[in-house]
């Protein structure tokens, strides 16, 4: 893993402490000022309570497009938190990495770091995340109950969430209508000439395959996710998810989205559609400039019934380690780098949807195609589980899908491969 040590930053509050107090004695108070063993300046007059500053270290971890804007955020706490006097230390640690990072080694992991809230809980069951309850009611109302849900565990938040992370889908309006892409099977029916592909997703993935298991009413996990002995995969709605997949891909006019296969034909031009998230905006904007669209996952006639697809949706939290030295400054920190003032800067520098509600539906949102993209789909997504368990069904429903696509997997053998895969997901391969 690439720790890339960025800055220390030291705030000056202990001196500005004493030039105030300078300035009231002009004004004939008298003043003290001492320093305590635990490194706190105490600042007196006979007209104002004593003003304590405490000293404190944090260390951030955050991805690498966030370290500039994260060097602002902390300076503009600084400025509304007299309180502390911080020193910062900002490394480059990606949100996939940092979990992982914590696990091997909680002593020198960050305060504060970013991780997808599909983790919360299994880090929370570890006693390696400290509960979010400082300031956490000043953004709380904002937050939609997914988001509330997919972090709080046993009635207690441990990581503040602040954009969506789901895929959606891509389109050519060259190729299609605004009318046609609401439904998969009219835009799979449509001839879109020699050398087109009409549909690409990942079915070879297993963040991607489940979109057609879950729209269909199938479970993982239970209705809430959390029963670690659920999944309904192999049920009848699931054996017919499975053919509908078996015929998209049989189809001749689908193209597995495998090593950026799909993204590349979508920016030549030969591709209808494709799904991926608000990441792939800017280079597919580049290629396909106003032909490009973008709207929620479309409708599927899945069993005979139209049913709309559901993928997982997460979302992006930031989060404080268990031992931290300084619990209270690093849990306002993590909150209010999640504020909407923040939130908002991280939209605009880097194209992460606010979760806020008061910025989902804001002008600036709703007139950007991909943010109101992923907000539609988020609304229309499934949480998803973040029990340990979770790391049992990747494997397994990845093999599914290569099984369907390579041809391994067929209409004869696909119960017995789903019930094999609800075995394996289900079993013990993870304790």
């Amino acid at each position: 893993m690439n720790f890339k040590k960025f800055m220390t930053r030291s705030t000056s509050i202990a001196l500005t402490a004493l030039l105030l107090a300078g300035c009231g004695a002009s004004n004939g108070a008298d003043t003290t000022t001492s320093q305590t063993d635990a490194g706190t300046t105490t600042t007196a007059t006979e007209s104002a309570a004593p003003v304590e500053t405490q000293d404190v270290t944090l260390k951030i971890w955050v991805p690498e497009e966030e370290v500039d804007i994260t060097d602002q955020m902390v300076q503009n706490f600084d400025d509304a938190h007299d309180e502390f006097n911080i020193t910062y230390e900002i490394a480059v640690v990606g949100i996939d990495e940092a979990p992982q990072a914590l696990e091997t080694d909680a002593e020198t992991a960050a305060d504060i770091f970013y991780t997808p809230s599909g983790g919360v809980a299994d880090l929370a069951g570890k006693g390696l995340l400290l509960p979010i309850t400082k300031d956490f009611e000043t953004i709380k109302d904002e937050l939609p109950e997914s988001a509330l849900t997919a972090v709080t565990i046993d009635g207690l938040t441990y990581a503040v969430p602040f954009s969506p992370n789901t895929f959606f889908m891509y389109y050519n309006k060259d190729f299609y209508t605004e009318d046609e892409v609401k439904s998969l099977d009219t835009m799979m029916a449509k001839d879109l000439g020699d050398g087109n592909y009409n549909f690409s997703t990942q079915v070879t993935n297993s963040w991607y395959a489940e979109m057609f298991f879950l729209g269909n009413g199938c479970t993982l996990f239970g209705a809430d996710g959390t029963d670690p002995t659920e999944c309904s995969f192999n049920n009848e709605k699931g054996v017919e998810a499975g053919q509908y997949i078996l015929d998209m891909v049989n189809s001749g006019k689908y193209l597995e989205d495998k090593d950026g296969v799909g993204g590349s034909a979508f920016k030549d031009g030969t591709l209808g559609a494709v799904t991926s998230g608000a990441w792939s905006a800017p280079e597919f904007r580049e290629a396909l400039g106003d032909k490009l669209g973008a709207v929620a996952l479309p409708t599927a006639k899945i069993g005979g019934s139209d049913v709309q697809l559901s993928n997982f949706v997460d979302f992006k939290t930031i989060t404080v380690k268990s031992n931290t030295a300084y619990p209270l400054a690093a849990q306002q920190l993590a909150v209010y780098l999640a504020n909407p003032e923040n939130s908002l800067t991280r939209y605009k520098e880097q194209g992460d949807v606010p979760v806020l509600k008061s910025l989902s539906g804001s002008q600036e949102i709703a007139g950007d195609m991909v943010a109101m993209a992923l907000n539609a789909q988020a609304s229309k997504a499934t949480n998803q589980p973040s029990i340990p368990k979770m790391g049992d069904y990747w494997d397994p429903m990845q093999a599914l899908g290569e099984g369907i696509y390579f041809g391994d997997i067929n209409s004869g053998n696909l119960q017995a491969q789903l019930d094999a895969l609800v075995d394996s997901i289900t079993g013990t391969l993870t304790n």
